[in-house]
């Protein structure tokens, strides 16, 4: 599940922008408009006696060429993750929901890039496996 959801992270923010992208592990040489997005921290908490509630904390870096183009893409990154609320799980009719997205300072990077992080915290609500109880054979009345 949280490689799916890795991969829909990935997928809205390609929908945004045709940058290259990387998942879990950044390149070692960083070029230009590009994306990693890293799964951080996992929890989960127990809702209901059906669900649990899962807690994801993502990080997302952005490399670009001059502090300016990383403060302007991750701003626009924030502004529509906000506008949504929810990114949709690839092959299925369940969303990730979006509790808070902030980001630092550009700083920059050994070969000369500029780069920020950013934080995604996500929830997503969970079914639990319930065991299957035996069906009712028949049902009679004595009257």
């Amino acid at each position: 599940m949280v490689v799916n959801e890795l991969q829909s992270i990935e997928t809205f923010i390609r929908g945004l922008y045709p940058s290259t992208t990387y998942k879990q592990t950044p390149p070692k040489k960083p070029v230009a408009d590009t994306f990693v997005i890293r799964m951080q921290t996992d929890s989960r908490v127990s809702e209901t006696y059906l669900t649990m509630r899962v807690d994801r904390t993502y990080q997302v870096i952005y490399y670009g060429a001059q502090p300016a183009d990383v403060l302007t893409r991750m701003d626009e990154l924030s502004r529509a993750i906000y506008q949504t609320e929810q990114i949709p799980i690839n092959a299925s009719t369940r969303f990730i929901r979006i509790g808070a997205f902030s980001f630092s300072a550009p700083f920059e990077t050994d070969n000369g890039l500029y780069a920020c992080i950013g934080v995604l915290e996500t929830a997503v609500r969970e079914g639990r496996t319930q065991e299957t109880s035996p069906l009712i054979g028949e049902v009679t009345t004595n009257l």
